[in-house]
């Protein structure tokens, strides 16, 4: 089974804050000093070498039957991992969307 998919199914069905979502990456490995660990969960969840169309279709389809307050902890998440990924800064349209979904949350 991917780490990405049991990752997600245990934020799904946890209800937990961000901190205590914190707590779970941390128990499966992804920890800023782990960056192989994040590149294959990047890689499990479809992540990489992505282009820009292919990022927004990819989020617009996600979007559509998540519930405001899991956009707003995956907002969180996606926004927290991309500092550790060495691709350069996140793109303003894509930053601009996450924004959104941690607004629909609140």
């Amino acid at each position: 089974m991917k780490d990405f998919e049991e990752i997600k199914r245990e934020i799904e069905r946890s209800g937990k804050t961000p901190e205590e979502i914190a707590e779970i990456f941390t128990s499966y490995g992804l920890t800023p000093d782990n960056p192989e660990f994040a590149k294959k969960i990047l890689e499990d969840a479809g992540l990489v070498n992505l282009t820009p169309e292919k990022m927004q279709e990819m989020m617009l389809k996600l979007s559509e039957s998540i519930p405001p307050e899991l956009k707003k902890k995956m907002a969180d998440f996606i926004m927290e991992l991309t500092n550790y990924i060495p691709a350069g800064p996140m793109p303003e349209d894509v930053k601009k969307f996450l924004e959104g979904w941690k607004k629909a949350g609140e």
